[in-house]
């Protein structure tokens, strides 16, 4: 009976874990959404290939799949997600809108507000 229950718990453990790798692979591949806050702060530093985002207290990096050189000198730097309304998603289901172009937002990376900061700089 010891056995049974020792068995249980160790697949009870192996199928946890296996969500929780699977849950900070998609986060990793950056095909989760966030909703974005009217608190909002987009950095061109570097705007070629990603763009910094604060929303709201969270921090991210938003990589490009592309290119997108305009990012760098546009007026207007605006994110969709067609279907999605106020979300940010990556793999490609995302798109940074600019003036000139539209690129596809790939994947979206937490960071931290120091390194946020330390990047805007």
């Amino acid at each position: 009976m010891k056995t049974l229950f020792t068995l249980c718990l160790l697949a009870a453990a192996t199928t946890a874990g296996a969500a929780f790798a699977q849950t900070a692979a998609d986060t990793a591949t950056g095909s989760d959404c966030i909703t974005l806050s009217n608190d909002k702060q987009l950095v061109r530093k570097n705007a070629d290939r990603s763009i910094l985002l604060r929303n709201g207290g969270d921090h991210y990096i938003v990589h490009l799949a592309t290119s997108c050189s305009s990012a760098t000198i546009s007026r207007k730097l605006e994110f969709a997600t067609p279907g999605q309304e106020g979300q940010l998603c990556g793999a490609r289901a995302s798109r940074l809108n600019t003036d000139q172009q539209s690129c596809d937002v790939t994947r979206l990376e937490p960071i931290s507000a120091k390194q946020f900061a330390s990047r805007a700089r």
